[in-house]
């Protein structure tokens, strides 16, 4: 009898010791390939269980690749393919653009530039046939406008739906300065060094407004959950919504690409409402409904 009682309890030692299939997920927690991260964030909103139990640092760096696609699709495809395409700044500097200078006080432009966006009444126009811009060419009208001259510049804001604001900059001012395609080419490796920066700070500019969206959907998210009598802590709903919007931002960004209003305006659409609903599914494989729970 003692012998059998030594034997029970030996198996039992050696059962409690071994890493059954419960205790995986912790052990694993962390562990998950950044491609199974993206799949199930995408694809898999059944197993967002296992996402939000990932560490820290895992969602982090997870967030971090995935603002670098978004910003490198938005904002680094569109110059690097225009760069290459043109042989790199200099060559796009001397080439392509229209020759200008500046030197001895007054500016030339060989062509006319105009644009006139509707979309955010702006209107900007380059025209050096014009010896002088004044306040009387301004259409007061729009929110911003832009006058350069052969001898001047007129910038006028009306952000404030108020009277205005007019600046003007007179080339006179800079006549010890001589500035053309050749001088501001052999400053290329200054420039690359600009875009650099430019694609920094739109990086940091993407990552903030990801959190910031993330914010406003687990907001709403946690409103529900309470009235669903939910104990779903605030932490966790904010970590699903990191996750949820992941396809969203990535349709978008390829939106922004294309560049169609139509087709910006789809991909917002869309965005939010795939977030919606993995959060919604991701939320309900968490916390079951109640008719579940009986």
């Amino acid at each position: 009898m003692n012998l059998q009682l030594k034997k029970l309890r030996i198996l039992m030692m050696n059962y409690n010791t071994q890493e059954g299939p419960s205790n995986k997920p912790n052990n694993d927690k962390g562990k998950m390939s950044m491609a199974d991260r993206f799949i199930k964030a995408m694809f898999l909103p059944g197993d967002y269980p296992e996402l939000i139990r990932l560490k820290f640092g895992s969602v982090v760096s997870f967030l971090c690749l995935l603002m670098f696609l978004v910003s490198f699709v938005q904002y680094a495809i569109p110059v690097l393919a225009r760069l290459a395409g043109y042989g790199g700044v200099k060559n796009y500097i001397i080439d392509v653009l229209p020759d200008f200078s500046l030197e001895n006080g007054e500016f030339d432009f060989s062509e006319k530039y105009e644009r006139d966006d509707e979309t955010v009444n702006m209107y900007y126009l380059i025209d050096t046939s014009k010896e002088k811009f004044t306040v009387d060419d301004i259409d007061r009208d729009k929110t911003q406008v832009v006058l350069v001259s052969h001898t001047n510049m007129l910038v006028y804001n009306n952000v404030t739906g108020l009277a205005g604001t007019v600046q003007e900059e007179k080339f006179s001012d800079f006549n010890m300065l001589t500035i053309n395609n050749e001088s501001v080419a052999s400053f290329a490796p200054l420039i690359y060094v600009g875009l650099f920066l430019a694609y920094a700070t739109m990086y940091v500019m993407c990552f903030v407004r990801y959190l910031l969206a993330a914010l406003f959907y687990a907001f709403l998210m946690y409103i529900l959950t309470r009235v669903m009598m939910s104990k779903l802590s605030f932490g966790i709903i904010y970590k699903i919504a990191l996750f949820a919007q992941t396809i969203g931002a990535l349709v978008s960004a390829v939106a922004v690409l294309i560049g169609t209003p139509l087709f910006i305006m789809a991909g917002s659409t869309f965005a939010m409402i795939v977030t919606v609903v993995i959060m919604n599914r991701a939320f309900f494989k968490i916390v079951p409904p109640p008719a579940a729970r009986r």
